[in-house]
């Protein structure tokens, strides 16, 4: 499909964007020189924009990258599946779960290392399937605003999922919902302190259910969650040790601690089906996987990138075989389930 039959979606989906570009004076770019980035935005679009490496991706290749933002990996997801028959975007980029259960639906393209050359310098455990390459990923963390710690002289938490519970959290506490990634793990970890698994999801809920009278919020990002910590209304907080990297930079007074046995959350990338600009999209994806910048993600936000020329991972690639397993196939599967549970028996809680 051609870029006029494809106009009303553009305006809409990139509108902002082609609208700045017109401010600037700028000439649009022909249709097959654009690479549409299906993804979040936070530090995906700081590092493309505001760091300017889509400007070093243009000097690289001749391409150029316009993001496609979203805020969490499941509406990545459902903003793929619903241009299934007519794809508008070339790379997406989700967390683990949602990108395979995208992948499950037909969304993603075969990607090949003769395409794709800096595939070869990939971790092993990166390459998930024929569709999909792991980019980079993120440990779990409990975090938590240092200076309430020292006005209520709390001790400060240990390296154990269990300290999650203690009372002295309640009304304080700021977890993300069971309808994103990041709570699903919340959810399984809780799971596994009190005996279950993902397999035997019970004694999550049943946890959740004791947290959730002293939750403050359910913030969905990031960027949400640490602006309660940054204002004192919320002390602890569950999310990856990157996230928490990034607030303190942000000036958000917080720690974190990566407890035992290690979570990793894992972040997908892969080539629609049909993209409209294939070549581009083996070009963005080849550059975004090389060392120069997944070197620049790992210095700049703390993630365990797949790279195996980065040398400044902030652990090594090989502690992923020290990680818990997560049953992927069962959570997708259940996740539905595990969310009505969540929206019925937990949220009214609070």
């Amino acid at each position: 499909m051609g870029p006029i039959r494809r106009s009303s979606f553009l305006r809409l989906a990139f509108g902002a964007a082609l609208a700045a570009a017109a401010a600037g004076g700028a000439a649009a770019q022909p249709a097959n020189k654009t690479v549409y980035f299906l993804t979040w935005g936070g530090t995906v679009q700081q590092t493309l924009e505001k760091e300017g490496w889509g400007k070093k991706f243009t000097e690289a290749t001749g391409y150029t990258v316009q993001l496609v933002p979203k805020a969490t990996g499941p509406e990545i997801i459902a903003a793929a599946v619903a241009q299934k028959d007519n794809p508008q975007v070339d790379v997406v980029q989700s967390d683990l779960l949602p990108f395979l259960s995208g992948d499950d639906q037909g969304l993603f393209r075969p990607i090949d290392v003769k395409d794709i050359p800096n595939i070869a310098k990939l971790a092993s455990v990166a390459r998930i399937n024929p569709n999909a390459i792991m980019t980079y990923g993120d440990v779990m963390a409990i975090i938590y605003n240092h200076e309430v710690f020292a006005q209520k002289k709390w001790a400060e938490p240990k390296a154990e999922w269990g300290e999650l519970m203690r009372p002295e959290f309640r009304g304080s506490l700021v977890l993300p919902p069971v309808n994103t990634t990041y709570g699903l793990y919340g959810l399984i970890t809780l799971a596994r302190v009190h005996g279950g698994s993902e397999h035997e999801i019970g004694p999550g809920f049943d946890a959740l259910k004791k947290l959730a009278p002293g939750i403050v919020e359910w913030p969905t990002t990031f960027a949400r969650m640490g602006q309660f910590l940054q204002d004192g209304s919320a002390a602890v907080g569950f999310y990856s040790s990157s996230s928490a990297a990034e607030m303190a930079r942000r000036g958000v007074p917080v720690k974190y601690v990566v407890p035992k046995p290690l979570f990793f959350t894992g972040t997908a990338a892969g080539i629609m089906k049909n993209a409209p600009n294939p070549e581009g999209a083996k070009a963005f994806l080849n550059w975004w996987i090389s060392k120069e910048v997944m070197t620049f993600r790992a210095e700049r936000y703390g993630n365990v990138t797949m790279n195996t020329e980065v040398t400044s991972n902030p652990i090594p690639i090989a502690a992923l075989n020290e990680m818990q397993r997560v049953d992927y196939a069962t959570v997708n599967a259940r996740r539905a389930d595990w969310i009505k549970v969540f929206e019925r028996e937990v949220l009214p809680l609070k």
